[in-house]
């Protein structure tokens, strides 16, 4: 049963609320943060309240003092930010008067720092966390993370056992995607069906609430422009003549839809090495099964001889499982993108606090050779020992070493 799937972040949560006053759980509609919210209180007790719930929305927004000084603690409250600014101001007094730790979880689908219709951010009494819909890592039960093995023991993974995933089986993943609910469906009709109302409810609710937006269709209109663009730095100025919208309207919807989740924006990354760095930030839809829907495109569609989607979406789903992992990798991590006009680029740059560096390049196919390694050797030799290793994700089955701190790897190694 998917229900049963560990979350390999709930060890963070458990920690940060140890360690606030204010626990907070962001990330998308149908992630799993009702679950994982559960979960606590079934650990921690507590009391648990939706602001889906027409009735208990209605009370928070009308007296949100008294709506929070009943219950057990921790008090927690599912999709908070449907509260409105009043609640989370009536949160910020009650726990500067009383200093214990633990006091309340708040769950909500936008990002709490970016919600327009919240003005306070409860900063240094809160501890956030993001569940993200189920990587592969947490379908697979593997406690084998990448990220901390690639830091840590990067050579080991050039000696791992070959895929017994084929090219098929990747497109499969790409276009059933990783939401809870989609996985569990059998039919690529009830997938797509999903993802339809999905789409609306969290552009006609969770949008149309914090931001005002008169005219959802604009923002539904972007959003394909987006799954077109996943994996691209995208040109908003052209967005806007597809569109026919102002640039900063283009600008202000692309944001609503990250803080909505729908949507990630992968800096540039650059430490001067050279002139002429591509400071553009590369979009990519978060979950690849949505953009899939959104291009209409199945996996038999992406294992086609011609399929103009296949390498971003190739990409993009590489892209997505790194950044799940780094969500609750044992160390901070920063991801980045790097490219030079007209020069070098790697698909992500991972970067660790004490300044050492992974490279990542994605590929959507079989066999790679050693051009596939152009951007990644130029990063290695830039950086010197700051650069601990560059992996090559392809769709073949064996690891490969391709030199010095340079190895080719099926993209299974993320999470077998």
């Amino acid at each position: 049963m998917v229900e049963l799937v560990p979350r390999f972040i709930a060890s963070h949560a458990e920690e940060f609320l140890g360690s606030f006053r204010v626990l907070i759980i962001n990330g998308p509609r149908q992630s799993g943060k009702t679950t994982l919210l559960k979960q606590l209180g079934n650990r921690y007790g507590g009391t648990y309240l939706t602001l889906d719930d027409q009735a208990l929305r209605a009370a928070s927004r009308a007296d949100p003092g008294v709506f929070i000084s009943a219950g057990n603690r921790p008090l927690m409250i599912d999709e908070v930010q449907r509260g409105g600014d009043d609640l989370v101001l009536a949160i910020k007094s009650a726990v500067d008067s009383q200093g214990a730790r633990g006091q309340f979880i708040l769950a909500g689908s936008t990002r709490f720092l970016s919600t327009p219709s919240l003005t306070e951010s409860l900063a240094g009494r809160a501890g956030i966390v993001e569940v993200w819909p189920f990587a592969e890592q947490e379908l697979a039960r593997s406690n084998s993370s990448f990220i901390a093995t690639a830091f840590t023991q990067a050579e080991t993974l050039r000696s791992s056992l070959p895929s017994e995933y084929v090219r098929d089986d990747y497109f499969q993943l790409i276009c059933r995607g990783s939401y809870p609910e989609p996985i569990a469906m059998q039919s690529e009709r009830s997938r797509n069906e999903w993802y339809r109302t999905y789409i609306s409810a969290v552009i006609d609710t969770d949008v149309r609430e914090m931001a005002q937006i008169e005219t959802p269709s604009n923002l539904t209109q972007l959003l394909h422009l987006a799954a077109a663009s996943t994996a691209q730095e995208l040109n908003a100025v052209k967005a806007g003549s597809d569109l026919q919208l102002h640039r900063t309207t283009v600008s202000r919807y692309l944001n609503l839809l990250e803080t909505v989740f729908l949507i990630r924006f992968l800096p540039a990354w650059s430490r001067n090495l050279v002139a002429k760095v591509v400071h553009r930030p590369k979009l990519h839809v978060t979950d690849t099964g949505l953009a899939a829907h959104l291009l209409g495109v199945d996996s038999d569609g992406l294992a086609a001889r011609v399929s103009p989607a296949r390498g971003s979406l190739v990409e993009s789903f590489i892209v997505n499982e790194v950044a799940k992992q780094a969500s609750w990798a044992p160390f901070p991590v920063s991801l980045h993108h790097w490219r030079v006009s007209q020069g070098a680029e790697v698909d992500v740059v991972v970067e660790r606090a004490n300044g050492k560096i992974l490279g990542i390049e994605a590929k959507s196919t079989d066999s790679v050779d050693f051009k596939d390694f152009k951007g990644l050797s130029a990063l290695r030799d830039a950086l010197g020992e700051s650069f601990i290793h560059g992996f090559v994700f392809y769709t073949g089955a064996r690891p490969l070493s391709f030199g010095d701190r340079l190895t080719a790897l099926p993209i299974s190694a993320l999470w077998t």
